[in-house]
């Protein structure tokens, strides 16, 4: 008999998005359920849902799923769970905690698996060895903004970009491990925006599991609006320095050294990579010049982040994201 399994959805980034994009995506949820039970896997797998609001508001968003997706309360048991003002990866580490499931999946309500993404992350779990699949996430695109997030962002493209792919380390959003690892390991504990998931992920590779890569595809809302390009390129610095000083070295002389070496390789490396890819985005040969000087400056936005950290001008202080910033 397959291993039962649970799905962990993420409700923080909820609060920035509107509840019809979070439908589509638990519809594609819902959908993905009923077809990964038609292929034998086990039938009712628990979904919890985890959100930082108070207590009193898990009826209402009970309510709300029940009203707006009736198939996935069909097909799945479903679990809430509330940690007031918890953080992205705190919430995970209470869906952890709630999972019953052997396999633990997770999924976040800013993205929307494609057909075929639950099968493709569960398959490879009927070998027994198996501790760590990665899905592959993908930034949604639609405008000049967008187009050009997608391609200096840290998501592999749609398509035509498997090199970038495989060199992806552990999405937080689109990957299962089994629980019987996962519950002694969960996400480190860490001021950063987006530094845990490299840690975990770290954790992996010391004890010598090798990350199953699939194509388990996953569409995230695409980040609108300059207050969010500002803010998201200089906590993405703060976390470089952070991850930095965790896993090579607190010397803060070899810090700022490595801030400057990344600022001079990711420039050159994004402005490659917009130069090559932007067509495959639909994006017009005209606004290449402004993507590639869009990147140049999130970049150098980056190394104002991780200088700042790797000389102590700025306090390595708990991240949270900003009420001014939308999609993240």
């Amino acid at each position: 008999m397959r291993e039962s399994y649970s799905i962990i959805v993420e409700m923080e980034n909820a609060k920035s998005i509107d509840w019809h994009e979070i439908g589509v995506g638990l519809m594609a949820l819902a959908r993905e359920i009923k077809a990964a039970t038609d292929l034998g896997y086990a039938a009712k797998p628990q979904v919890v849902f985890v959100h930082s609001g108070a207590p009193g508001d898990t009826a209402l968003l009970q309510d709300e799923v029940a009203a707006r997706v009736p198939e996935l309360g069909t097909a799945a048991a479903l679990t809430f769970a509330a940690l007031p003002g918890g953080r992205y990866y705190e919430l995970k580490n209470l869906g952890i905690a709630e999972a019953t499931g052997e396999i633990v999946i997770f999924c976040d309500s800013d993205t929307v698996v494609e057909p075929g993404w639950l099968p493709a992350l569960l398959t490879p779990f009927e070998n027994a060895r198996t501790v760590v699949v990665n899905g592959y996430t993908y930034l949604g695109h639609d405008d000049f903004a967008s187009r050009t997030f997608a391609l200096l962002w840290f998501f592999p493209l749609r398509d035509h970009d498997q090199r970038f792919a495989a060199k992806r380390a552990l999405n937080a959003n689109n990957s299962a491990l089994r629980r019987s690892w996962l519950a002694g390991h969960p996400f480190p504990q860490s001021n950063g925006f987006k530094v845990s998931c490299t840690l975990l992920n770290h954790q992996l590779r010391v004890e010598g599991h090798d990350m199953v890569r699939v194509e388990a595809l996953a569409n995230h809302y695409p980040p609108r609006g300059l207050g969010f390009f500002l803010w998201r390129a200089l906590v993405t610095g703060r976390d470089a320095d952070r991850k930095y000083s965790i896993l090579t070295t607190v010397s803060r002389p070899r810090r700022v050294l490595k801030a400057l070496r990344r600022w001079v390789s990711a420039s050159w490396r994004v402005s490659l990579r917009i130069a090559t890819h932007a067509r495959s985005t639909g994006m017009p040969v005209w606004q290449v010049p402004f993507a590639v000087a869009a990147g140049l400056v999130f970049n150098s936005l980056v190394l104002v982040g991780q200088f700042g950290m790797a000389t102590g001008l700025m306090k390595d202080q708990v991240e949270r994201v900003p009420a001014y910033v939308g999609h993240s």
